[in-house]
């Protein structure tokens, strides 16, 4: 397997069941990605040569899409469907501490900013029947919980992520019927009062 997050192969097990969403850890000692290996999708974290398999998430819902903090390596943002619809949760490395930091609608793609304050995702607040509900960007303090609505456009605004520097994020855009789609536009995050 050939990793470009540390641009090198890496040797890596067949693990059972359908594995996606592999995140490393910032200092590239451990992986965290989900499985279908026990029957339904959960988190596990492995070392980088996929010893050491643990479950970090065990039996709640459908649990996909682990991304690490990338400043400490000491939590992981993931989206859970234990409540019927997909939210991001953060937890602990070990796989303690799991909150949820959305609270209502359709939360997916969860991204850290580079210095582990800040996640982005892609957030229908209102989702539902006869909920006219986007999505669109928001960056959320990981702290307090508080939220700013980055974008505020009709379309799918979905998988945002940050340049290096954390001094503004990325997404992509999936616009309404007879508008160009698949572009990525940049936004410079502000800051939460």
């Amino acid at each position: 397997m050939f990793s470009s997050d540390l641009n090198r192969s890496v040797s890596f097990p067949h693990f059972g069941g359908t594995n996606l969403a592999p995140s490393w850890s910032p200092d590239g000692a451990r992986l965290a990605f989900s499985s279908s290996r026990s029957g339904h999708s959960e988190i596990y974290v492995c070392d980088a040569s996929g010893a050491n398999l643990h479950p970090m998430t065990t039996g709640r819902g459908p649990d996909v899409s682990p991304t690490w903090n990338r400043k400490t390596g000491a939590q992981i943002a993931f989206v859970s469907g234990v409540t019927g619809l997909p939210q991001v949760y953060t937890m602990e490395a070990d796989g303690a501490n799991q909150q949820r930091m959305t609270d209502q609608g359709y939360a997916v793609s969860p991204n850290w900013s580079p210095n582990g304050q800040f996640l982005t995702l892609a957030w229908i607040r209102k989702y539902g029947p006869g909920e006219p509900g986007s999505s669109d960007i928001y960056l959320m303090d990981i702290a307090s919980k508080q939220w700013v609505q980055l974008t505020h456009d009709g379309g799918r605004n979905d998988s945002p992520w940050w340049a290096p520097t954390a001094a503004i994020s990325c997404f992509s855009q999936a616009a309404p019927a007879k508008k160009k789609s698949g572009r990525c536009w940049p936004t410079a995050p502000s800051s939460i009062s």
